[in-house]
């Protein structure tokens, strides 16, 4: 041992115990200051479970508003269906200033959420049938009652949900509430696409007090929206809650009402301000007014944009009820009318990535000009494209489409299952001075025919057998009058209400007309599926409600009667008349659906290439062209363009001035053309603003207002190059983005 050095050798850690622990307090910085707040994620699930139930509801809204609960002509439901969007639409306005002014965002939230699910609850017991019973006006009345409480809520919070989620981030990640926003806009897009599908299945799929389960497609909406509340609770503990700092919109309407008091004030040959605005001018407002300048500038763009959203909205009406008369059926597989409306998100969820990721880079490459307001011109042109397609889509469908009565219209068919012709004559159809003779096993040629609602008496004729029928007939039905024998003697029965509406899930009618002998009891069996035995005394009919594209036997109980297969088609409706001494006839009383519904996918494909120019753009763009303390102002008018839009829409339909739905979408065509080029007009005057420059105008004001507002006061000078190029220059984020250059306008 006695040449080995015992020098101690010092162990130097390869890690400093200091610099560990100040980056285990590094990364708890990052979760919880730098990086992405977790509990941003209750507002996002929150919001999914929202839209969920909003889409939900409003996917199956109109087809249930037609439905045996409701029993609104389309017209009306149409109409309805219109005026809760424009509630839905106006009450954004009440709910931020509320979040503004008195609650603050997150009471806001919370409270309208409650009421929100509330109205959800009432929309579901007006689908359930034994509350209102077969009284029609209860169920109205529920539905009526939940829709409006549903937009009250709904609207309530629209515009208090993302910008409490951009709350949750500090000034420091601006990168994570960029990421926030793109997620929370999928959240958006993927609660409507599974609704939009789910919705449709339950209603169809489902079967409860003997009908459409109305009652669950609208009661997994409000469980969702319970479910929605509670996500949102889970977080408050976490939640950066701001305080109310006073209502914008209102400051801003103090304003310009002072601005337009003043001004009438001053005799017209007095008025020398450079804008009406100035004369709102106190020493003290200098800011405010400029800023509201630009907001006015922007507005003047907005409106032709409610002639876009009365077309981009009808989706969920006038196109659903388009597709309730188009063919579903794709093999083995059957496209709900409802469900179709999938179409929307599917495909813009699609677009979106793909324009970002090839179309704008491709224009930036080659320098070709595509401005903002460019975008959302073209996405009006698109608009009324769509609805040219539609039209003729539609065309398509009416030239086999079965006449039905309308309004102030009704109709009335007799079937002759006497065993000799029929000559019928009266007060109907023109028959007192052309009688109509009927055939044994044949009907009057009077399925398309219509006559005036009103009490008739029909005469007959068989075979020197005489009688006399007197019959009501009411509007926008038509009815069924069936000739038995009685024993040798023809016999007439009553009017019988007979099926004129098309089945909302696409499928279709067998009724038994029963000229038989006797009482019938009839089943009809197919492949996919089967009707129970049904019991049809003699002189009237029943019905199979909503039985699948198939061929079917028809089969009489007790009764050796022969009967071919009926081939049924979706969307038909059949009478398997069955009279004499057991002969039968299939008789078509509404014409199938032959125009497949993927005809319709170009005009969805067309209307949502509209959506990503107009709506995506047209929100980046307001947002870029107001000064900070004024988004929310330009938020709540763009919500207010798609309520006067969807006004628009319940107008249109309430008149009813257009009796052919093909013509109404070219009237729609061309009011979005006009429109249209009222928008590119306002756009060839408008000047960028560059964001950049409203901000520092609002940092350099706070020290200059009084002076440059007293300057403009006395002098009325007009603004010198040197200020435009401050306030309205072209602006440079736009022309990074989209490669135009300065001074280009449009």
């Amino acid at each position: 041992m006695g040449g080995r050095s015992s020098k101690k050798v010092e162990t130097v850690p390869l890690i400093d115990p200091a610099e560990c622990e100040r980056g285990e307090k590094k990364a708890k910085r990052f979760w919880h200051e730098e990086g992405f707040p977790f509990h941003v994620g209750f507002i996002l699930g929150n919001e999914f479970c929202e839209r969920y139930s909003y889409y939900g509801m409003r996917t199956v809204l109109v087809i249930y508003l037609t439905s045996d609960l409701i029993k609104w002509d389309d017209n009306t439901a149409t109409a309805v269906y219109h005026a809760f969007t424009v509630l839905a639409y106006l009450f954004p306005l009440l709910g931020a200033m509320l979040a503004d002014s008195m609650w603050g965002k997150y009471w806001t939230i919370l409270s309208l959420s409650c009421v929100y699910a509330i109205g959800s609850g009432i929309n579901m017991m007006s689908a359930i049938k034994p509350i209102g019973g077969d009284n029609l006006t209860v169920h109205a009345a529920l539905v009526s009652i939940g829709l409006i409480v549903i937009a009250f809520g709904t609207g309530g919070i629209k515009p208090c949900v993302s910008a409490f989620g951009g709350d949750q981030f500090t000034k420091e990640q601006d990168n994570y509430r960029r990421s926030f926003f793109s997620l929370f806009y999928f959240a958006i897009n993927a609660g409507s696409l599974v609704s939009t599908f789910v919705s449709p299945i339950i209603r169809d799929q489902v079967q409860c007090f003997g009908d459409d389960c109305y009652a669950l497609a609208f009661g997994v909406p409000t469980a969702l929206m319970f479910v929605a509340i509670i996500l949102f609770v889970i977080g408050t503990k976490y939640y950066t809650r701001l305080e109310p700092t006073g209502n914008v919109f209102v400051s801003v309407s103090k304003t310009i009402w002072r601005a337009i008091k003043l001004r009438s004030k001053v005799p017209s040959k007095h008025r020398n301000k450079e804008h009406w605005l100035d004369y709102a001018h106190d020493g003290t407002n200098s800011q405010e007014i400029q800023e509201i300048k630009y907001v006015l500038r922007v507005l003047i763009l907005y409106i032709p944009l409610p002639l876009f959203w009365s077309l981009f909205d009808q989706q969920g009406s006038r196109w659903t009820l388009q597709a309730v008369r188009m063919n579903g059926v794709m093999g083995d597989t059957v496209i709900l009318p409802d469900q179709f409306q999938i179409c929307n998100p599917l495909i813009i969820i699609i677009l979106i990535p793909i324009f970002e990721a090839t179309l704008y880079p491709f224009l930036r490459k080659k320098n070709i000009n595509f401005s903002p307001l460019k975008r959302m011109g073209l996405g009006m042109w698109f608009a009324g494209l769509a609805f040219i397609v539609a039209a003729l889509v539609q065309t398509m469908i009416d030239e086999n489409l079965t006449l039905v009565p309308r309004s102030d219209e009704s109709s009335i068919r007799v079937l002759n299952g006497a065993n000799v012709p029929c000559t019928f004559s009266g007060n109907i159809y023109g028959w007192d001075k052309n009688p109509e003779i009927v055939g044994s096993g044949n009907t009057t040629k009077t399925l398309e025919k219509v006559t005036t609602p009103g009490s008739y008496n029909i005469e007959y004729n068989c075979a020197g057998t005489t009688g006399s029928v007197p019959v009501t007939l009411e509007h926008e039905k038509a009815y069924d009058l069936i000739i038995y024998m009685n024993g040798a003697t023809p016999t007439a029965g009553n009017a019988i209400i007979r099926q004129t509406k098309k089945s909302n899930s696409g499928k279709a009618y067998i009724s038994i007309a029963n000229a038989y002998q006797d009482a019938l009891k009839v089943s009809v069996k197919g492949d996919k599926g089967s009707g129970g035995a049904l019991t049809v005394a003699i002189g009237t009919k029943g019905t199979y409600e909503e039985v699948s594209q198939d061929e079917y036997t028809i089969v009489a109980e007790g009764d050796p009667m022969s009967f071919e297969k009926l081939n049924v088609l979706t969307g038909a409706a059949y009478t398997v008349f069955i009279y004499n001494d057991g002969s039968h006839k299939y008789i078509k009383d509404i014409y199938e659906n032959d125009v497949n519904l993927f005809w319709m996918v170009p005009q969805y494909f067309i209307i949502t290439l509209g959506e990503v120019f107009l709506s995506v753009t047209g929100l980046e763009f307001a947002y870029s062209q107001a000064p900070q303390s004024m988004k929310s102002v330009l938020q709540s008018f763009w919500l207010l363009t798609v309520s006067v839009g969807n006004i628009i829409v319940l107008i249109v339909a309430e008149t009813s001035l257009i009796p052919s739905q093909a013509d109404e979408y070219y009237l729609f065509a061309g009011l979005i053309a006009a429109a249209a080029i009222l928008f590119m007009i306002l756009a060839n005057n408008y000047e960028y603003v560059d964001e950049a420059m409203l901000n520092q105008f609002a940092e350099d004001d706070k020290s200059s207002t009084s002076s440059v507002s007293s300057e403009k006061s006395q002098d009325g000078d007009i603004e010198t190059d040197e200020k435009k190029s401050k306030h309205g220059r072209a602006n440079e984020a736009f022309e990074k983005d989209i490669g135009f250059e300065k001074n280009t306008k449009l």
